[in-house]
């Protein structure tokens, strides 16, 4: 059967069309919580809440990489599978300008680094904290902060029909003009830094 560890997942903002892909694998993976109030409850398959914990008790170990690696590239989410034993977690960060993060994590779900690393990346960011940010997932969990501030509870249904104005606004606001608070040779730069042609 192999090792088990709890996963979560937030979605911090969605694309309409994208909508009914997330709810599938929230299904698939038979995660709890959501709209439906809180852990234990099934979740309903209709709607889709923004920056609500989707959670899992026992999954298998890995089980982060899987299903990361099917969430769309277009919406901005999180997914963490809690440490187990001596082991750390394994969290994934993606905003669709920012592109994905994965490092180690505690239990909350926040990346987690070795002293070797951290003299490593304070070495990458030459001083410069905004590099530094970007090295760590901070860039990642500002971007979050931004959107959860807008678009927390905000529940889009699976119907195509229905509009989710609030989490387009939220989404616009990021991918328009120069982001401050990302290196300029970041990999993944916006979309709005990047512009035509460059």
């Amino acid at each position: 059967m192999g090792d088990r560890t709890a996963i979560e997942v937030r979605v911090y903002s969605c694309p309409r069309d994208q909508v009914a892909a997330v709810l599938d694998i929230v299904e698939e993976y038979r995660l709890e919580g959501g709209p439906s109030g809180g852990p234990g409850r099934p979740v309903r398959s209709d709607h889709l809440v923004l920056g609500v914990g989707y959670i899992r008790d026992e999954i298998s170990v890995g089980s982060s990489d899987d299903l990361a690696s099917e969430l769309p590239s277009t919406a901005a989410w999180k997914v963490w599978e809690d440490p187990i034993y001596q082991l750390p977690g394994q969290v994934h960060l993606h905003h669709p300008d920012l592109g994905r993060f994965v490092a180690d994590c505690d239990a909350f779900g926040q990346p987690v680094f070795t002293s070797s690393q951290v003299d490593d990346l304070m070495a990458k960011a030459d001083g410069d904290p905004i590099v530094l940010h970007h090295h760590t997932g901070a860039t990642w969990e500002l971007a979050f902060n931004q959107l959860d501030t807008v678009n927390n509870g905000v529940v889009l249904p699976r119907d195509l029909a229905a509009s989710a104005p609030l989490q387009a606004v939220a989404l616009n606001q990021l991918a328009s003009g120069p982001a401050r608070w990302l290196p300029p040779d970041a990999p993944g730069q916006t979309r709005a830094a990047r512009g035509p042609g460059r």
